[in-house]
């Protein structure tokens, strides 16, 4: 028990790199949000630090025999939340994601990303069949898969939705699925886009088509992009200075302390601390690939994978969208964007992968 708790086996390569790109964090919120209504929000942001510190840990010390048996405990507990929250969910901003309590609000949708990769990796390292895998074996994945995303896309929260059939595309093409399940899945969701288009909310539909047509409406639905893309480009080299940028202090670029919180980095710091970003964040994305070689099961490998891709895709989607690369999908830069339920979850996400090893 001792050699368990020991503090000299806590890495904190991967713990300082998290708490460094968090400061980051902390540091341009207080830029986006200076004089303005959400001027207390970096003071919020270092409180939900200290709370994912204890998520961390709570990852870190988890018995991970307890973690494979109460995936799917975990898995049904976050859908009973989803579902809940069509009628007790807490509306912020036309939308019902929220959960309200003690001052303070938590997405669920968050925790569903970590739930969703611990069944699927529970499910998958029970299989006795080897891949690659058939439709008729991924079938129940596909279930669970729907099982979050459908009730996360009725909040609306169709970039989240997208997202967790993401992470679970990725963790099963990881294990290996036959060319004709790929093609059939491929065809399928091919078919099913046009009318799935159509059943979108009007400014989801919006999203889509300023994407195709960035000059379509640049002073209403395709206003976000346009302000971001001026401000990423006017930071050149070294940036504006802290709380200099004009595009983030005059509150040109909407949402600037959350989805769009790398357009005032870029604004104020420039092309070098968007590199700097960039590093932290790829190094992020590459070391905790390293822990592989400490995982003794299939279960374990699936975690240290899906997590690991679930939160560089993240990252990589967010300043996509930003530099209007991909269309506005509403979804945070891990770490740094304001927002206390997708930090708890990244560390405690990272938390987990640390954990192993813990028992190396």
């Amino acid at each position: 028990m001792k050699g368990i708790f020991n503090i000299h086996r806590i890495d904190f390569v991967l713990l300082g790199s998290t708490l460094i790109l968090s400061g980051m964090g902390i540091m341009v919120i207080r830029s986006a949000t200076a004089g303005g209504r959400f001027s207390g929000y970096p003071g919020r942001q270092a409180y939900w630090l200290a709370i994912a510190l204890v998520a961390y840990f709570i990852g870190y010390f988890v018995d991970r025999r307890h973690l494979q048996r109460g995936a799917y405990s975990f898995y049904w507990v976050i859908f009973a939340v989803l579902v809940g929250l069509a009628v007790a969910g807490k509306w912020i901003g036309g939308v019902q994601r929220w959960i309200y309590a003690g001052g303070l609000t938590f997405q669920p949708s968050e925790l569903a990303k970590l739930a969703l990769i611990l069944a699927l990796a529970r499910y998958f390292s029970g299989r006795k069949s080897s891949p690659p895998y058939g439709l008729e074996e991924i079938l129940i994945p596909l279930l669970m898969v729907a099982g979050f995303a459908i009730p996360v896309a009725i909040q609306p929260d169709l970039g989240t939705a997208m997202f967790l059939v993401l992470i679970s595309g990725v963790v099963i093409l990881f294990l290996g699925v036959r060319w004709s399940t790929l093609i059939v899945l491929v065809v399928g969701a091919a078919a099913a886009a046009p009318s799935l288009f159509f059943i979108l909310k009007d400014y989801q539909r919006d999203r889509i088509l300023n994407f195709f047509s960035p000059g379509r409406d640049p002073l209403g639905t395709g206003y976000h992009v346009v302000q971001s893309k001026i401000a990423i480009g006017s930071g050149g080299l070294f940036g504006k200075g802290f709380q200099q940028g004009t595009q983030s202090q005059l509150r040109f670029i909407p949402e600037q302390h959350t989805d769009f919180i790398v357009s005032v980095l870029a604004e104020e710091f420039g092309f070098a601390g968007v590199l700097l970003m960039l590093g932290l964040l790829l190094f992020l994305t590459l070391y905790p690939f390293s822990y592989i070689e400490f995982t003794k099961t299939r279960f374990s490998v699936i975690v240290v994978v899906g997590i690991t891709s679930a939160f560089a895709l993240q990252a990589a989607i967010n300043i996509a969208m930003a530099a209007g690369v991909l269309p506005v999908v509403g979804l945070p830069l891990p770490l740094l964007s304001y927002g206390g339920s997708s930090l708890v979850t990244t560390f405690l996400g990272f938390g987990i992968i640390a954990g192993y090893k813990r028992r190396r």
